[in-house]
């Protein structure tokens, strides 16, 4: 606005100055044209009455001057002004001689006194046309110019003054108005000043506003100075949160390269500098649980609460193995003090990894697919809406080469420039299709591969369309893992304790097959001993016949037992570990066995399915550990 009313207070002037100028050149010109045609037959009048009024004079203004009377001259001009009405002004000029410098002096009506006076002139009058013509003639009449004592224009007809001998001495000059000129000379002045005052007014006004103008800018560069700095402090602070947020999340593939069982690949691409999606995995068990969450808005506050959720998710992993329970505890845990009613649409998965079975908890999230087929999923609220809410969890069997696809709503609900979606149709054919690939091709099998391939899909769907939600992706592969088998036996036993001495001929003819250190030896059986007698003790009733399997597995890498009965559930894995600094009195009764199977092998791994209670146990083998 302000540069807007400067343009306009600057054509504004222009205009005025135009109009202005235009209308007083017409006026000026119409008038002196008329005048100049009513003057016209005055002209040779006037002329002649100048000439003869100044030959009258010149005789005794040449008599005084030889007679070095200049003050008598002076009177003798000033009657003749009296007399004459058209002359306002004489000038008598002494050109000097020896070294003597020219002087003049200048007899004429002064209008302020209303009276004939005179004064020496003060100027150079020896550059004046009438003065260096009328030394060398005997009449002249001037050009018009501009009066040095009036605001006027003069035409000035001058004649030499000689002394006795004819020679020249000086010069005299009547000074005649050109009353024509000199009105419009006149009009134009006033009419200036007249019109001055509005343009210096709408100057000054225009002045006012450019030093307000220049003020805004100054303070406005001082303040964008500021404002660029604080910008650029929280870019950077923002820079920061995004790396803290994103080193929240696993982000280093493969993520368990010593595994062939599974294999998980995933990525997070915020939508702003920080984003509220979530995506987290780990093995625990021999349990892959795993994650993918949208947070409510974006920006700072979707990714607080999504940093919260990351770190509620992984404590509540480390003691919970059921995906329900994990969710219903992070529920609570996020609408507790919710004061903004932010909330998380999250879906929440266990895959056992030596069975296959998945057992997930959908709350208000896009259901993942399965080789492109969506899995079926409960209608659950999203996380955070009401505490107290009670989940539900389903299950499946996950079969080799199945690949499981994660993703937050960014993806199928991404924009092309027409503002059309990517839409989940488009995003199940490309999964169908990279599973149909991967059949043909086990190199394209990988979730690498595929979330590549999604990622390549939507960009350029999108096209140049700046990306208006995050958007997160996870694909996780599972096989079942192939043990090169250097050994495999088993060995049945009737659940009674007189069995265990069986067993520890069992293990120990293992451990001897594998070439094992007899601590490792030691360690083995009193792993195996203690999981056995615990299904003796407790999976059957009381004098009720059951029998338990026990399976060796391994290769030069690993060994895995596998504990099998018919028994009642029991899951040996919830059971918290064991305080063993404090004194045998004060610790609770059991959860020593447990606790010695956990210190002694790599991974425990619990699964009831089809009526049977299946323990894995599992130890990694290496030159440290063999004789």
């Amino acid at each position: 606005m302000v540069l807007v009313v400067a343009a306009l207070l600057i054509e504004l002037t222009t205009a005025v100055q135009y109009w202005v100028t235009r209308r007083g050149i017409a006026q000026q010109i119409t008038e002196m044209a008329q005048r100049d045609f009513n003057a016209t037959s005055n002209t040779a009048e006037l002329k002649a009455k100048v000439e003869t009024t100044v030959q009258h004079l010149l005789p005794e203004v040449e008599r005084l001057t030889n007679a070095g009377n200049i003050d008598s001259v002076c009177v003798v001009v000033k009657l003749c002004l009296q007399e004459s009405k058209e002359i306002v002004g004489v000038d008598f000029c002494l050109k000097g001689q020896g070294e003597e410098k020219p002087h003049g002096i200048y007899i004429y009506k002064d209008e302020d006194i209303n009276q004939i006076t005179h004064r020496t002139i003060d100027f150079n009058f020896t550059k004046r046309s009438w003065y260096q013509k009328g030394i060398g003639s005997d009449a002249f009449w001037s050009e018009p110019y501009k009066s040095h004592y009036r605001i006027s224009w003069m035409c000035t007809f001058a004649r030499a003054v000689r002394n006795a001998e004819g020679s020249v001495v000086g010069v005299i000059g009547a000074d005649v108005p050109m009353s024509e000129i000199s009105a419009l000379a006149t009009g134009i002045y006033n009419n200036q000043q007249q019109s001055l005052f509005y343009i210096i007014l709408i100057h000054v006004f225009g002045l006012g506003v450019l030093a307000f103008i220049i003020q805004r800018a100054i303070s406005s560069e001082s303040h964008l100075h500021e404002v660029e700095a604080e910008k650029e402090s929280i870019k950077n602070e923002l820079t920061i949160a995004r790396d803290i947020q994103l080193a929240m999340v696993p982000k280093m593939f493969p993520a368990f390269p010593e595994r062939s069982d599974v294999d998980v690949y995933a990525s997070l691409t915020p939508a702003k500098e920080v984003g509220g999606d979530l995506y987290d995995f780990l093995i625990r068990d021999e349990k892959l649980f795993f994650c993918v969450g949208d947070v409510s808005g974006k920006g700072v506050p979707s990714a607080l609460v999504m940093a919260m959720a990351c770190s509620v998710f992984r404590m509540l992993c480390a003691r919970e193995a059921a995906p329900d329970r994990i969710v219903t505890a992070m529920n609570d845990t996020m609408a507790a003090d919710n004061e903004y009613n932010m909330f998380i649409t999250l879906f929440v998965g266990v895959l056992d990894l030596p069975t296959g079975r998945l057992r997930y908890c959908n709350a208000g999230h896009p259901a993942p697919l399965i080789n492109g087929v969506p899995l079926e999923t409960n209608e659950n609220l999203a996380v955070g809406v009401f505490p107290g809410v009670k989940f539900k969890m389903r299950e499946r069997k996950i079969l080799y080469g199945d690949t499981i696809f994660l993703f937050t709503d960014g993806l199928n609900e991404a924009m092309n420039q027409e503002q059309q979606l990517f839409g989940k149709e488009r995003m199940t054919d490309i999964c169908l299709q990279h599973a149909a690939e991967a059949k043909e091709n086990p190199q394209k099998a990988s979730p690498q591969s595929l979330i590549n391939t999604m990622f390549e899909a939507v960009n350029a769907y999108v096209g140049e369309v700046v990306q208006s939600d995050d958007l997160t992706l996870m694909a996780i592969r599972y096989s079942r893992q192939q043990l090169d088998a250097r050994l495999h036996c088993d060995i049945t036993l009737e659940c009674n304790i007189d069995e265990v001495p069986k067993l520890a001929d069992f293990v120990d003819s293992v451990c001897f097959a594998l070439n094992l250190s007899p601590s490792l030896t030691m360690q083995m059986n009193l792993a195996i001993e203690e999981a056995v007698v615990n299904v003796i003790n407790y999976a059957y009733p009381a004098g009720s016949p059951g029998k338990v399997n026990v399976e060796a597995t391994a290769n030069d890498q690993k060994l895995k037992f596998v504990i099998t009965d018919t028994g009642k559930p029991f899951d040996p894995t919830t059971r918290g570990n064991v305080d063993t600094s404090l004194p045998v009195e004060e610790r609770n009764i059991g959860g020593l066995g447990i606790h010695l199977i956990r210190k002694y092998m790599d991974s425990i791994n619990y699964e009831r399915e089809d009526g049977k209670n299946i323990l894995t146990l599992r130890k990694q083998l290496d030159g440290s550990t063999n004789s």
